[in-house]
């Protein structure tokens, strides 16, 4: 009897364990999938009928079955705005596993914001036309209404403004002495290729002058960093001279309640955490939607070198209304794209001037970062409304793809590639290189919109970045920038310009990257020493060819072969309407023999009578998105 219950119970227990297994397995191979909508409860199980709220509780039910499937799982995402309150964070535990995806993507026919943004309403009417709300958000930057970038409030440069010693300026305007929160006006300056904003600290009258004190150190930078410098025009050279065409010290001032007195313009004044805004003809205040960033990192996937994040995808969803605060306390010294110098690094070169060492430059923070991430893949999303940077690809990244993204109304660069950090051009791990990431048939304009220095892609110490079939237009500068260092870091060092304080025996990683079949025009609108396409450095096994780029006002307009480039072919582009196909600037280091370029067809039309007519016409109609792709340029 004893022996024929321990068999029963030996059965049952053999027969369960099968069982689960077999459930477990049939789990673990399944396509899963959770459903999040802004209308549901994350109490819920995830399923369409009842799906979470939001996609932080969605991520952390992938974590609970990750370790269990081997198959794809997907979240998806219904129509609505997910707002965050914080940064959605993501890291090796989020990862796909064996080559299969965690995807998150709309549902069919949905359009899902994730947003960082919050509305301000209760809008009263104040004077002169002025309307205010109160506002719990500390600092921002940027102002929507009713979907429309805004203008913080800004005038013209005082009255018979001059430099006050190293202080700052002076002025006979004497009532500026009397205006709210000195400390947050900015004095914003177009030096040639750089959009440097300079943060007033205290203005005090003095007699019938009003004297303005700049914060420092970061005016001083301005106006002694190498390269070109703020208020200094005695001391640049003629070309320089020709291209400032004697601007003024400033070419206008930003953010004070003062300046507020056109439609359209805003001004938030966080003493008394009050906004003011003049609305544009049509706009209701009443009923117009007004949304303020009010986080800086929306999405982070942030992995390590040991545990890269990896296998995630994001498919469809848009990336909204973020903020970007470090101009508000520090301004931005614009060295180049955006980058500014290390304040606590600064060593002196050619006197007067100031570098950081080895041109280890502070690139702007993005709102999407993607941190020692591997095989990541943004697909279809739309990235708007943001406030610094939009996506960067940065440190051990690999093997990610940016493809088919519609990239507007972005306040800084709208993609970073790599960085320009000792890890970067020396690393000292290969897994910290950058590398096999591609930035494909992508729309990117109307970006750099409150930091004109910046760029429509930019590409640090990078190996095997493909930039292809994108379309660039309308940028304050430079369509596309790859390379850093102006040749300073690659094995022994750069020309003798320049301050090297330790020159590398061996070269950095830039090397074989493309940039191919891109379509980049007006370009270069505000600002000058760039084009279409601008490279920095030794790229052996780099070639840029079949772009078609056209109508950059900018000199020199087209591709731009700055100091230090090596090693690169250039062929089989097209060009007219700008003042350069092809400009060297690389000449100290006599590295133009190394570059290769032929078979381009510069200053001329496409439909132009020449014998290249069907080879040019070829070179056109494949440049920008593929086929499959063109619908992202009516958006």
């Amino acid at each position: 009897m004893k022996s024929y219950w321990t068999i029963r119970i030996l059965t049952a227990l053999l027969v369960g364990t099968i069982c689960l297994s077999l459930a477990v397995t049939t789990v673990a191979n399944a396509q899963t999938a959770f459903h999040v909508s802004p209308s549901g409860n994350d109490n819920n199980p995830g399923t369409e009928k009842k799906p979470f709220q939001t996609i932080r509780r969605a991520r952390d039910a992938v974590r609970k079955i990750n370790r269990k499937r081997t198959g794809r799982i997907e979240v998806i995402l219904h129509d609505g705005t997910y707002q965050l309150d914080d940064t959605l964070a993501f890291d090796h535990r989020d990862s796909g596993a064996d080559g299969h995806n965690v995807v998150y993507k709309a549902a069919k026919g949905a359009a899902p914001v994730v947003s960082g943004g919050r509305a301000i309403t209760g809008w009263k009417p104040d004077a002169d036309g002025r309307w205010k709300a109160a506002t719990n958000i500390e600092d921002f930057r940027q102002l929507y209404v009713n979907g429309r970038r805004a203008v913080r409030a800004r005038g013209d440069v005082p009255a018979n403004m001059a430099l006050h010693g190293d202080v700052g300026y002076m002025t006979t305007d004497v009532a500026m002495a009397d205006w709210k929160n000195p400390g947050d006006l900015e004095f914003c300056f177009f030096v040639v290729w750089c959009h440097t904003r300079c943060k007033v600290k205290s203005i005090r009258r003095d007699g019938d002058h009003a004297i303005v004190t700049m914060l420092q150190p970061h005016f001083k930078i301005a106006r002694t960093k190498q390269g070109v410098q703020v208020n200094l025009p005695n001391r640049l050279s003629p070309s320089v001279h020709r291209l400032l065409r004697k601007k003024p010290l400033a070419d206008y001032i930003e953010n004070a309640f003062e300046l507020l007195d056109e439609p359209g313009e805003w001004y938030l004044d966080r003493s008394a955490d009050t906004l003011y805004y003049i609305p544009r003809p049509g706009e209701d205040m009443t009923t117009a939607r007004v949304i303020a960033p009010n986080v800086e990192t929306l999405v982070e996937l942030r992995g390590t070198l040991n545990k890269p994040v990896k296998n995630i995808r994001f498919d469809g969803i848009t990336f909204a209304h973020a903020n970007g605060l470090r101009p508000s306390r520090i301004g931005l010294v614009d060295v180049q794209a955006n980058f500014i110098h290390d304040p606590e690094r600064l060593i002196p070169c050619i006197d007067p001037w100031v570098v950081t060492p080895q041109c280890e430059n502070i690139k702007s923070p993005a709102n999407v970062v993607c941190h020692a991430a591997h095989a990541v893949r943004f697909e279809r999303c739309t990235f708007t409304k943001l406030g610094g940077a939009g996506l960067d690809l940065e440190y051990g990244s690999q093997d990610n793809v940016i493809s088919g993204c519609h990239f507007h109304d972005v306040s800084g660069t709208a993609i970073q590639v790599g960085d320009v950090l000792k890890d970067d051009h020396h690393p000292d791990d290969p897994r910290m290189i950058v590398k096999n990431n591609s930035v494909v048939n992508n729309h990117i304009h109307d970006c750099c919109v409150d930091y004109k220095g910046g760029v429509g892609i930019f590409v640090g110490y990078t190996d095997r970045t493909t930039l292809a079939y994108n379309e660039i237009h309308d940028l304050p500068y430079s369509g596309i920038s790859v390379g850093w260092g102006w040749g300073m870091l690659d094995a022994g060092g750069g020309a003798e310009r320049y301050h090297v304080p330790l020159k590398y025996a061996t070269p950095t990683p830039a090397a074989n990257n493309r940039v191919e079949n891109n379509h980049i025009h007006r370009v270069s609108k505000y600002l000058q020493d760039g084009g279409a396409i601008y490279t920095l450095g030794n790229m052996p096994g780099t070639i840029i060819q079949g772009n078609y780029f056209h109508d950059n006002p900018g000199i020199p307009g087209g591709v731009y072969l700055d100091e230090g480039s090596g090693f690169i072919e250039i062929t089989g582009n097209v060009a007219h309407d700008v003042y350069r196909g092809a400009h060297y600037n690389n000449r100290k280091q006599n590295r133009i023999a190394t570059c290769n370029e032929h078979d381009n067809f510069f200053d001329v039309r496409p439909g132009d009578d020449s014998p290249e007519k069907a080879a040019i016409q070829k070179i056109v109609d494949q440049a920008g998105p593929t086929a499959e792709y063109r619908d992202i340029l009516k958006k």
